[in-house]
């Protein structure tokens, strides 16, 4: 076995054991500070309608998400229609859920889009762009969020942390609309590694001719997916009863999907739930209910990955030629 390969399972091994540890740390909680009882009594009293706008606003995100991927193939010159699109979002989100982060559904849609087109490199590029633009999005809704439901969680310094992020997204957008400003700032880092990754950003922004309107109608688009994500959470809490604040909610729903992007567990097992309990403990909620708010989350957003799954199968088995 090559050294690379033994590394990445040695990786996917302590990434199993940080998911298995803050499980076993959560449910240890769970069970000395509130027994099984409030458990089974929250699974048995969630609410349906709620759920089903925690699936809806995961869609939600996925229609953003593909509109968003939509407009940047436009201005990279490569057409393609709206459902051929969202069909391989739904299966890059059926990868996705086997891979750590967003990797699956990123690897699927650029290969997937490459293949068809025989622009493998414009799909790439397209790709990366579309990354920074979710991380300008992250950026705009952190922002927002932090100085209205962070003041109580982080005290003083939050408005500090908001006007950082926002910051951060002003600078994404001006290396957006001018990469020769971004290649500049790149050509005076300090280490080579921080210069190839640059000028590989700046190469891609470059190739992907976006103009203006386009510009801030992605960044749009961007909010939109991460804010629903956030909001997602908010939804399940409610599918339970938990007694929180609308706005905290969602800047405990906006922590999660920011904690799950960092590849130290599998799939984000653990890591969640961990934060959840974390934020919401301060405003005087449960550990189980934290959990299920994290966990249900979760797994209403299987929803559009098991319909990935479905056109995956569906897929294959229109490929198969019929008996003579």
């Amino acid at each position: 076995m090559s050294k690379p390969a033994t590394g990445r399972r040695r990786l996917l091994w302590i990434k199993a054991l940080v998911s298995l540890g803050l499980m076993a740390w959560l449910g240890v909680r769970m069970v000395q500070r509130d027994g099984v009882d409030l458990l089974l009594e929250r699974l048995a009293s969630m609410n349906v309608g709620w759920l089903a706008l925690a699936v809806a606003l995961h869609f939600l995100a996925v229609l953003a998400g593909v509109s968003r991927w939509r407009s940047l193939l436009d201005a990279a010159e490569l057409r393609f229609g709206f459902p051929r699109l969202l069909r391989s979002f739904l299966v890059g989100r059926f990868v996705g859920a086997f891979t750590p982060s967003t990797t699956g559904l990123d690897g699927w849609r650029l290969y997937d889009v490459g293949r068809e087109s025989g622009a493998m490199a414009r799909s790439a590029t397209v790709i990366v762009v579309e990354k920074l633009v979710g991380l300008i999005g992250m950026a705009t809704v952190c922002a927002a969020l932090i100085p209205f439901g962070g003041l109580d969680r982080m005290g003083p310094t939050a408005p500090l942390v908001a006007g950082a992020m926002a910051g951060a997204a002003m600078i994404g957008l001006l290396a957006m609309r001018r990469p020769a400003w971004l290649e500049a700032l790149v050509a005076r880092a300090p280490h080579a590694k921080v210069r190839s990754v640059g000028a590989k950003l700046v190469d891609a922004l470059a190739a992907s001719r976006l103009d203006g309107r386009r510009a801030l109608g992605v960044v749009a688009l961007g909010v939109v997916s991460h804010l629903a994500l956030s909001s997602v959470f908010f939804a399940t809490a409610q599918a339970i009863g938990v007694d929180a604040s609308p706005l905290t909610l969602l800047v405990t729903g906006n922590a999660i999907t920011l904690a799950v992007l960092l590849p130290v567990s599998v799939g984000g097992v653990g890591v969640r739930e961990g934060v959840a309990v974390v934020l919401l403990a301060g405003v005087g909620v449960a550990s189980t209910d934290a959990v299920l708010v994290a966990l249900l989350g979760y797994l209403t957003g299987q929803v559009p990955a098991l319909i990935g799954g479905a056109l995956t199968l569906t897929g294959r088995r229109a490929e198969v030629p019929s008996p003579a």
